[in-house]
Order: C-alpha cells, then structure tokens, then sequence
C-alpha cells in the first residue's frame, strides 16, 4: 500500500477510473455501448470501486489498487497453507517481497493478480470442495481470461482424485452456468448467447499480434506484428506441449503434480501462444514457487523469470509512456527472451531428470551460534584467499586512478578545499566565502577526509592520483575490516572470506573509493569502530567512532550499532565505556585542529557547526539523479559522476552503479536471514541485520535529496548477510561468485572511466532509469 502511489501507469489506472464512473452512474446494462475489451468479471469490481470512489476520491489511486494488493495478499495465505507452516511463511515472504509480483499491482496498478489468486484457489480448493473450483474457475475467467489456460491442472486432478463421470459433467455445467451468468446483468440484447459470443470476439481481437510487448517466443521475430496465421501455430504447439508434459507429470506420479502443470501451462501459453501482454507471465510464479518444496532447482526458474517479468515491465511500462521509448537495445531483449525459454527448458529437464540443489530450509535451534554442515577453512587457505582479495581490492581501486585528470562530481568540492588546506589557505574553513567559478569550498562536512587527500598530496603529489589514492587505500582495508567482522561475528573464517568477496565485487564501494569524496573515510572508521567493540577495545573504538563523525556526521548511526553489540555478545559494563562520552567529542574537535592553526576562533567552529546544520536539514535543490532511499536496495536510480566527451565513438564514464546480483541476491538474503534468526533465535545474525537497516532506513525520513551513495554504508553489513547465507547453503556459492565475478568484468569500465566503444556503453543501461 505505501508504493501504491508510485509507478502508476496512468493509460490503464485512467481506464479504470472512467470505466468505474461510467458504471457507477449509469449501471451495467449500458455499459457496452461504449467501448471495452474486458469480460464482466472484473467490472463488477469496478462497479463497486466506482461507488466508492464517489465518496471518497482523494484516495483514488490507492482505492483502484487494493483489490490487486489484496489479491497479493491473499495469494501469500494461500501459498503458506498449501506448504504448511514449518516453510509456508518463509515461501509466503519469498513470493509477496518478490518485486516482480507487487510491480504489477502496488505499482503499475493492473490485475493480473487476481488472474494469479484465481488460478491458484482453483486447484487448491478442488480436493475438498469441486463445485466451488469450478465456481472459482469461471470467475476468474470472467476477470482474465487468461485463467483458463490452467484447465489441464484440473483435467490432471480429475483422472489423479478418480473422479467419477457425473462429476466431470457437473463441473463443467456449474463452471459453465456461473460464466453465463456472469454477463447477464451487462446484457443489453434479447438473444444473451450472441451477446457473449459479440464480448468474447472483442476480447479476444483486441489485440491481433505475435507479441504486444512480451518476452515471449514470438518476440524474438518483433512485438506488434500480425498473427495472421501463427495465431494457430502457436496455439496448436501449446496444446501438444501442455498434453505431452501433463501425461509425463502423470506417468511420474509428481507429488503435488497439479501445480506443476499448471506452471507448464501457464509458461506454455505465455511463450508460444501470440497475442501475449508483458504482464501475462505473472500467474506462473505461484503455482511455480510451490513446485520448489519438490525440486529446489525450480528456484533457477523462479528467480529467472522474475527478472525477465521485471524487465518486461519496465520494458512496456516506458514504451507506454515516454512516445515508444525502447528501453532495451534488441539483443537484450532477445537475451531476455532465450532466459524465458531456457527456464522452460530447465523445467522440463527437472521433470524427466531429477536434479537437486539439495537445499533445505532446516531451522536449528543452537545453543551455539550457528552449525554449518561443512568444516571451516584452515589458517592457511583463509590467508591465501585473502591476500588474493586484497591484491584484487587494491589493483581494481588503483588502476588508472589518476584519470580523469581533472576533478569530477563532488571532488570540485572536497578536493578542491583540500588542495586549499594543504597550502593553509583560511577560506578553505570559512563558510561566508562566495565561491569561486566552477568550485564550492566544502564546509558543509567535518575535515578528516580533506586532511586524508592533503597527506595523499604531501605523499604523492598535488594531482589527481595524490588527492584519490587515500579513499583507494581506505576502500580496500575496509574489505579487510568486512572479513574480520564477519569472522568474529560468527566465529568461522569462511564466513569472512565470502563477505569480504562479495564486498569486493560491487560497484559502488569501488567507484567512491576512487574519487576523492569523504564516503570511503565514514565507511572505514564506522566499520572499525565496530570491530574494536566486539572485540573489547573500548578506547580504540570510541577513538574510531570520533574519526567516523569526523568524516561525516552520518557516522552517528554506528552508535546505535556499538549499543546493541554491548547486549549481543554479552558484553559487560566496564570503566572504559566512559570513553564514548569524551573521546569522540576531542576527537571531532581536533579535527578542525588546522582551521584553529589558521586564525580561526571557537566562534567560528561553533557558527560553522550551525551552518552545517542548516544546510543538511533545509537542503532543498533538484537533480536528475536523486532517488528516494526506499530504491536503494533495488538499485533502480545509480547516478553519473562523469561524463567524458565522445571521440572516434569512443567514450569514458563514470557511474555510481552496485553490481546487480550484489544488490538483488543481498536483498533476498537480508529476507532469508531474518527469517533464519527469528527461526533459531540467532542474535549475532539479527544483529548484522540491525547494522544493516541503521545506515538505511533513517535517510527514508530525511527531508534533504538523497543519492544511491548514501547507501554505501548498509552494503558491508549486506555482504556479510550474503555471506553468510552462501556459508548455510555452500552448493551455490560457485554459480554466484561466477555470475558475480562476470559481471563485474562487464561493467568495470562503466565503474571507471575507461574509454570504451558506444555500443558497449550503450549495453549497460539495462533500464531507462540507469541512464
């Protein structure tokens, strides 16, 4: 409910709204005189919304989602009671948090997830209650006719359950009965059949193409092209591919075959029947996700498709509203296309040959803190691995760190006043200073990160390279720090290496300890401020948290960290936390030691604290790259740094962008972790957990604009996360690095400024809104 007023297509939600009005104020008799492609189904709903909407209509959008929320939500019970309790909620979050699933609904506002609800409760009421399925089945219709595409999962109950021939036969009258009924009152004719035939002729011309914007077979040749004749091809393939794949399902004696089927079925008429919308792939995911509890492998298939129905979306939802924009260049889209078909293909494959990740949702409850089912990595090992990543760290942080030769983004802020603190410059500290053209001096941050870029100067120049190399330097040891938190959090060295890893693969971290900003100096000292804690030096860490503040008073969100990892390890309350009242404050103040040593006075500290104050909290300016800190996670807005002039078509930038499948598979971990430590009451896991969400979820009340490098320092607590579910499940930990480690190779020029040919940069932007 709180997306529902984000994302709305406003082609379809005005639909809606008209279509509600109209048969709110003149009935449903005469409301196909004008015109529609819906079946009543649906407009019954519309009827009632439209009512509503006449006494409440300043909660329009969010009145003409609910019923597709809703059906979210319902879909959710439904799978927990088909799964049962022990997993039913973990496979209810996996499927309700999948953004696949409330893009269509929260956000764009369609319903195809009544179609989904529907074709679900179908077969999952027949066991007990036949008639009502059918009844289910000619409603659902009625909405979408989409929902009789899962007819063979009934046909295949009935010959499994032995159904008697009167049963068949009642079924099929009642389903029937209730579907005719259905258009009755929206008759406006004497003859009520013709009427049907007329609605089922519209509904179903409406569209006459191969593929109206869909990832399916026929897109591969083109959306929007006539069907004419393939029209009968494909639906004359579906039907043999579905009767073949059922009888196989049957032959097999599937547990729970029918939802299996009807996964098939579903799949089948998506990607080779024509005359598909983007949006039809939705219904498959629930029936899909329930097939998992048989054949985890299936997890590929859902995960797969939930990606390229994301992409779908985004895809049409564009085209719809930016004058035919195409997001996608053509050999994505095909790319997109094959995955749907080679997640078929996979699905397939699983039914004739069993194949297993073995992965089980067990929960444990430990008197220790976790039990992995392999051993920890020796000494050894542990150390070869990580001097490999830090060698790996470093190099991909230091390689050709000097280019862009001149500043970039907010470095014509930080580093343009830490070359004026390195000469002693006084207007380096003094807020009043109109600023010169071109440049700003930075006061709007505490000093430690322009006295870091001033010892990297001292040390290596005063070029580009001198006043980066300190944020490369940092950057890197923080993947160290990712590797001994993790390790002393969960006391498994193989934990740490997989964090740090991950860590070291994502983009974002890279790009900000490349350029000389403060970002990588709050990340740094937060993390081992921290990691002294857990491990008892006090002072060390008191000292570290001064530093963090001192870097960017974000670093006050490491506080509430220390705090709850007093209680977690069971620490106990010693003399030395009196250092944390007095320590950071020195600190903090020392730090503007230089500004002291250049004539200033504690008049002018304390008004530029005030200024500092005030331009946080009543920043209000617009930019094209901000995004709300809620988007974060899914990593929809990344924003250019630098944009280099294009020559011979070839051309350098530099974009503040995470790796996908960092982002992504960190987030289901984050889900799948929550899950693990409410299960086994795992405090350590919660606690990372907690560290993660701290650095996040206050930027959501902000008042000020916010970037995606805002969130850099939730992502060494996700890596961790990650980490750690890698470490639980350790058969997929290959096929991640894999996928991980490609890539990163395919967007580390992005991430660098590389010069790199046009039609390579022009693959990077998956979606409009990574442009």
């Amino acid at each position: 409910m709180f997306l529902a007023n984000f994302g709305t297509l406003q082609l379809d939600h005005g639909t809606y709204v008209a279509w509600a009005s109209s048969l709110a104020t003149s009935g449903l008799k005469h409301f196909y005189s004008d015109w529609s492609d819906y079946l009543p189904g649906y407009l019954y709903i519309l009827w009632i919304l439209g009512k509503i909407n006449l006494v409440l209509p300043g909660l329009q959008t969010l009145t003409f989602k609910l019923p597709a929320i809703l059906a979210d939500i319902a879909t959710g019970y439904l799978i927990y009671k088909i799964v049962g309790k022990k997993r039913g909620i973990l496979f209810s979050i996996l499927y309700l948090f999948n953004p696949a699933i409330f893009a269509n609904s929260s956000l764009w506002g369609q319903v195809d997830s009544l179609t989904a609800l529907f074709s679900l409760f179908v077969i999952y009421i027949f066991p007990s209650n036949y008639l009502l399925s059918a009844i289910s089945l000619a409603v659902g219709t009625l909405i979408k006719p989409q929902a009789a595409f899962i007819l063979p999962a009934i046909l295949y109950l009935f010959v499994v359950r032995k159904k008697k021939l009167y049963e068949w036969i009642t079924y099929g009258i009642t389903g029937l009965t209730v579907f005719i009924l259905g258009f009755l009152p929206f008759s406006n004719q004497s003859n009520l059949f013709k009427f049907i035939l007329e609605r089922l002729t519209v509904s179903s011309e409406q569209y006459p193409y191969g593929s109206i914007n869909a990832f399916s077979f026929w897109g591969l040749f083109g959306f929007w092209k006539p069907d004419n004749i393939i029209v009968w091809i494909g639906l004359g393939v579906s039907i043999i591919l579905i009767a073949i794949v059922t009888l196989i399902i049957y032959k097999k004696k599937i547990l729970n075959g029918q939802y299996l089927v009807s996964t098939i079925s579903l799949l089948i008429t998506f990607l080779f029947m024509t005359r598909m919308h983007e949006r039809h792939l939705l219904p498959v995911l629930a029936p899909l996700l329930i097939a998992t509890v048989s054949n985890p492998i299936l997890f590929l298939v859902y995960g797969g498709l939930s990606l390229t129905y994301i992409a779908n979306l985004s895809y049409a939802y564009y085209w719809i509203t930016d004058n035919y924009k195409e997001i996608f260049n053509p050999v994505l889209i095909k790319l997109f296309i094959f995955t749907n078909i080679a997640s078929f293909i996979l699905t397939i494959v699983s039914i004739f040959k069993k194949i297993s990740f073995n992965i089980k949702f067990k929960f444990n409850k430990l008197s220790k803190n976790i039990a992995f089912k392999t051993k920890d990595i020796s000494n050894k090992k542990t150390h070869i691995l990580l001097i490999i990543i830090l060698l790996f760290s470093l190099g991909t942080r230091v390689y050709a760190l000097g280019n862009p030769k001149e500043m970039y983004f907010d470095e014509i802020y930080h580093s343009f006043t830490a070359k004026l603190v390195l000469h002693n410059d006084p207007k380096a500290w003094e807020f009043w200073n109109p600023n010169p053209e071109g440049f700003a001096y930075e006061w709007t941050h505490p000093p430690i990160s322009k006295l870091g870029m001033v010892v990297g100067m001292k040390v290596f120049g005063e070029n580009s390279f001198g006043y980066r190399v300190p944020q490369a330097i940092l950057g890197t040891l923080s993947v160290l720090l990712i590797y001994l938190l993790a390790k002393e959090i969960f006391k498994d060295k193989l934990v740490g290496i997989l964090s740090a890893f991950v860590f070291s693969l994502d983009g974002l971290p890279l790009v900000l300890s490349r350029m000389g900003m403060n970002d990588s100096y709050v990340l740094f000292f937060s993390l081992l401020s921290v990691y002294l804690f857990i491990r008892g030096k006090n002072f060390g860490s008191a000292f570290s948290f001064g530093l963090a503040i001192a870097s960017k008073w974000s670093g006050i969100y490491t506080f509430p960290i220390i705090l709850i990892s007093h209680f977690v390890f069971r620490k106990k309350l010693k003399l030395s936390y009196l250092s944390f009242l007095v320590v950071p404050i020195a600190v903090y103040i020392a730090s503007y030691g230089v500004m002291f040593a250049t004539g200033h006075t504690w008049t002018n500290f304390i008004d530029t604290q005030k200024q500092m104050w005030w331009y946080h909290t009543n920043l209000v300016a617009e930019h094209p790259y901000t995004s709300p800190a809620w988007s974060w996670t899914l990593l929809l807005r990344p924003i250019y740094l630098y944009d280099g002039q294009e020559v011979n078509r070839l051309v350098a930038r530099i974009y503040a962008f995470g790796n996908p499948i960092v982002f992504w598979f960190g987030l289901f971990s984050v889900v799948l972790s929550a899950i693990i430590a409410y299960k086994e009451k795992f405090k350590r896991l919660g606690f990372v957990i907690f560290a993660y969400l701290i650095f996040f979820l206050p930027w959501i009340a902000s008042p000020r604009i916010m970037f995606l490098y805002h969130y850099l320092p939730s992502i060494p607590f996700l890596a961790i996360v990650t980490g750690f579910v890698l470490r639980r499940f350790p058969k997929i930990i290959n096929y991640y690095f894999l996928i991980c480690f490609i890539l990163f190779l395919y967007f580390y020029p992005h991430w660098i400024g590389m010069r790199i040919p046009i039609w390579l940069d022009d693959s990077y932007y998956w979606f409009s809104s990574w442009r």
